[in-house]
């Protein structure tokens, strides 16, 4: 299991980067997260139509690019496009004029971002284990990030295709042994929806030797009451912020 996961400490963990501060999903988002100090960076992947892996969290491109007024269409599926497309977006200014220009970066452009000075936390949006644990096998990554995903048959498959990566369930709903129990001896992490995280949920996990992440928690004080509570990472907008919080 990755090391990252061994320690005793609460992980603080940035969302899409450090989203609340710069355009979510792009590189100078997850620099920023590594400079506030986040043990692990979140990001969240699709495949294009000719099968590259890149940064994005929609299921279309309106919201974080300029896919609108570049392509003269609305709604446009993530998959119905390919990489030549797509690396001439512009997925910073509806953010912010001042980082106008900054593209949408391809998987590993990414990892190999975060993994210079923090952990990929790879959240799996769409496509198939086998060739994201190729790629993490090519870079020797297998053993230094986290996968995670709400679709666990893709988590399980992560598993069974390699052992020594760290896997993580993400799931919404009341947290129970019964919800878990088709997906929790086949990861390291269960990582939830704050909003249903009690200490008797966390004591279960724990139980059942896993981690607990929740998402997502902006507010340092819930965050403070959640690490009381046992749970062992944060996924934040703001991880200067929780972490100042919950390190204390």
């Amino acid at each position: 299991m990755n090391r990252i996961l061994e320690t005793k400490e609460p992980l603080v963990i940035g969302h899409r980067g450090a989203c609340a501060f710069a355009p979510e999903n792009t590189i100078p988002s997850y620099k920023l997260a590594i400079e506030q100090k986040a043990d692990l960076v979140e990001l969240d992947y699709y495949l294009s139509s000719d099968k590259v892996p890149f940064c994005i969290h929609d299921k279309t491109y309106d919201r974080t690019t300029d896919a609108n007024q570049r392509w003269s269409e609305k709604k446009t599926k993530i998959s119905d496009k390919d990489w030549a497309d797509i690396a001439g977006l512009d997925a910073g200014s509806w953010f912010d004029a001042k980082f106008a220009g900054v593209k949408l970066p391809k998987l590993d452009e990414a990892i190999e971002a975060i993994q210079d000075g923090s952990v990929t936390l790879i959240e799996h949006k769409e496509g198939d284990a086998d060739s994201l644990v190729k790629l993490l096998k090519d870079r020797e990554w297998t053993d230094k990030l986290v996968v995670q995903s709400f679709n666990w048959d893709f988590v399980a498959r992560c598993r069974e295709l390699e052992p020594t990566l760290a896997i993580a369930a993400l799931g919404s709903d009341e947290l129970t042994a019964e919800r878990i129990k088709p997906i929790v001896d086949k990861v390291d992490v269960i990582a939830w929806n704050a909003k249903f995280v009690d200490r008797a949920a966390a004591e279960m996990v724990h139980k059942h030797g896993k981690k607990l992440f929740v998402y997502t928690v902006n507010d340092p004080k819930r965050a403070k009451e959640l690490v009381e509570l046992g749970v062992d990472g944060i996924i934040t907008d703001r991880p200067g912020e929780i972490g100042e919080a919950i390190r204390k």
